[in-house]
């Protein structure tokens, strides 16, 4: 299931990039391209580049790149078929699903409009005098305020009262595939919601997908007891609990401007600390936190901050996420409340005690020795040795040695072995960690190779069979040049490298498609690759003794002649035909390289003789 290529590069082609990103980007112009501060991570001066022409953008701080869905996905947290459907709304482009109708994106429709006219429903229920008295007596002793009460939609659903379903439009047939409700025994359709105070769940567009419900007192009590404090919806094509945030909607742009997201647990926790002041606050739904939701949240920021409640269910559901650090490349802080209060309590009953507690987050690592070495029994020397060795285990695999030894340091002290008897405890070795970042940055320093794929990759069409793939070394470039060859567009090359390319070479592409060609000469520029190239191999060549008696005639003809065309070519650069004969050279030495390239010759532009037009 899914969309057709055609109906993708529709909509991107109908996407304007700029004003898309420009919506939550200040842009400023700077010749070809625009440029602003990356919405992915913290800076004080603008790395963020955005191309209108190709329609991609690149971060060249903390290497973001891709296309307008690309940018919905990380920038609302959602899949790309989402995306593409927020984008072919927004450009007002019809696309159709590969499959039979009714589409699901039909469904998808029909439940979003549901559940916006479901919710507006529940806030008239809240706001009418008489059945909402009992709720709004409740939300006041939370400490909720009338503001936030409409500021975060929060409804009814009233005991004793029937849904208007043909006033709200919900089709009977999507009640339970929706999530909206069920059928009792009696086959009559029950709302979830029965009896509860509503709060909208929304995705990270802001389209209600679910509600969260606070059971009533007064019902509880009718039920003995018996019902669950907190109850969501079902899940439904529009709502996935593991992926889905409450607030992602309204926090998003306070996250990505600070860097971090505060993760609690509960709809009334990110209430209470929003109404004094903290924004960039999001909760699980009444879930564990998952991976998922770790996936959508690394999109708007590294730090995520876990203020779950003090009680040994929220401590453990923060100590769960240990692992999970390293190998999503993420921080976590973690922040305890005395008194067993809860994130929404503190906030009502002592605002500067919330925030004392954020200043005083602790990463993960030391909040988990603190629990150890809080709760461990240290009467005996054989107790201090079981709990010291496995406070060892929990740092030894911390990639950062300074930190280590400050936590063998605190490990010293409560245990009351020395550093040195603990030390020799932890592996031997520093772990050594492949970084991919400094193998994106190896890729780009080579100047004279870099702007020939600049000019390539903004000139496809123009230059395709003369910056071919043997002009380079770097396998990484070699690929890109390779991807480009016989394309029409930057989307192909895309779909392509999409395929097959790693991360270095996705981000290189990227790079290279939202900068500018530093030189408009491309003929000089080819020449000085070219030129450098040959000298290469030329030496190499003249370096090699072990040829047979048939190669080594044939060397000693190639080399005065290779070296003839360079002194030609270094005499004058515009001169194309030394440079034609030298990439043709360079071609014939290094097509069987690695295994790297394989150009079919017969099929490749090179068979001719760049000419003057080429350039």
């Amino acid at each position: 299931m899914g969309y057709s290529e055609l109906d993708i590069r529709r909509v991107l082609d109908a996407t304007d990039i700029v004003t898309l990103i420009g919506a939550s980007v200040a842009l400023k112009r700077v010749g070809r391209r625009y440029v602003g501060l990356c919405p992915f991570h913290q800076e004080r001066s603008g790395s963020f580049s955005v191309n209108g022409e190709d329609g991609v953008y690149y971060c060249f701080g903390c290497h973001a790149k891709g296309d307008a869905i690309t940018f919905v996905r990380e920038t609302q947290g959602i899949d790309f078929v989402d995306a593409l459907e927020y984008l072919a709304d927004r450009a007002h482009v019809t696309i159709e699903q590969a499959t039979s109708t009714p589409t699901d994106r039909n469904v998808k429709t029909r439940l979003y409009d549901g559940y916006e006219r479901l919710a507006q429903w529940y806030q008239a229920q809240l706001g009418d005098p008489l059945r909402g008295e009992a709720a709004r007596a409740y939300l006041d002793k939370r400490g909720i305020s009338p503001e936030s009460i409409r500021a975060f939609g929060i409804g009814l659903s009233p005991m004793r009262v029937q849904l208007p379903f043909a006033r709200l439009g919900i089709e009977l047939g999507d009640w339970e595939e929706g999530g909206f409700g069920y059928r009792d025994q009696q086959g009559t359709l029950v709302d979830h919601m029965h009896g509860r105070i509503v709060f909208p769940i929304r995705d990270t567009t802001g389209r209600v997908v679910a509600f969260g419900g606070r059971i009533l007192p007064e019902e509880l009590e009718r039920l003995d007891g018996k019902a669950a404090k907190y109850k969501n919806s079902s899940e439904s094509p529009v709502y996935r609990k593991r992926r889905t945030l409450y607030n992602l909607d309204r926090a998003r742009s306070a996250i990505v401007e600070k860097g971090v997201v505060i993760v609690c647990e509960g709809y009334t926790d990110v209430i209470a600390l929003d109404q004094i002041g903290i924004s960039n606050v999001v909760a699980t739904c009444g879930t564990a936190f998952s991976e998922e939701h770790l996936d959508v949240l690394r999109r708007f920021a590294r730090r995520i901050t876990l203020f779950f409640d003090a009680d040994a269910a929220g401590q453990n559901a923060a100590e769960r996420l240990w692992g999970e650090e390293e190998s999503r490349g993420v921080v976590f802080d973690v922040v305890t409340l005395p008194d067993n209060l809860d994130p929404a309590d503190a906030a009502v009953k002592d605002p500067g005690l919330v925030e004392e507690s954020l200043r005083r987050a602790v990463p993960i690592t030391r909040f988990r020795l603190e629990r150890l070495l809080g709760s461990g029994d240290l009467g005996s020397t054989e107790d201090r040795s079981r709990v010291a060795k496995q406070a060892i285990a929990m740092i030894e695999r911390h990639p950062n040695h300074l930190i280590r030894g400050e936590y063998v340091a605190l490990i010293a002290d409560r245990t009351g072995f020395s550093v040195n008897e603990l030390m020799v405890q932890l592996p031997k070795g520093a772990r050594s960690r492949v970084v991919d970042e400094q193998a994106g940055e190896a890729v780009v320093l080579d100047r004279p190779a870099i702007e020939a794929l600049r000019l390539l990759v903004h000139d496809p069409a123009g230059l395709d069979g003369i910056v071919v793939a043997e002009l380079f070394r770097d396998p990484t470039h070699r690929r890109i040049v390779k991807a480009i060859h016989g394309t029409t567009s930057l989307w192909e090359v895309q779909q392509r490298l999409g395929e097959v390319a790693s991360e270095t070479m996705l981000q290189l592409f990227f790079r290279l498609a939202s900068e500018q060609p530093e030189s408009d000469n491309s003929a000089d520029v080819i020449a000085t690759l070219v030129l450098r190239e040959s000298k290469l191999e030329l030496a190499k060549l003249t370096r090699s003794l072990r040829v047979s008696a048939r190669e080594l005639t044939a060397l000693i003809a190639e080399v005065p002649r290779v070296r003839l065309l360079i002194e030609e070519l270094q005499g004058d650069r515009t001169r194309m035909e030394p440079c034609g004969e030298l990439i043709n050279w360079l071609v014939s030495m290094r097509s069987h390289v690695g295994g790297e390239v394989e150009i079919d010759l017969s099929a490749n532009p090179l068979n001719r003789r760049p000419v003057l037009e080429d350039y």
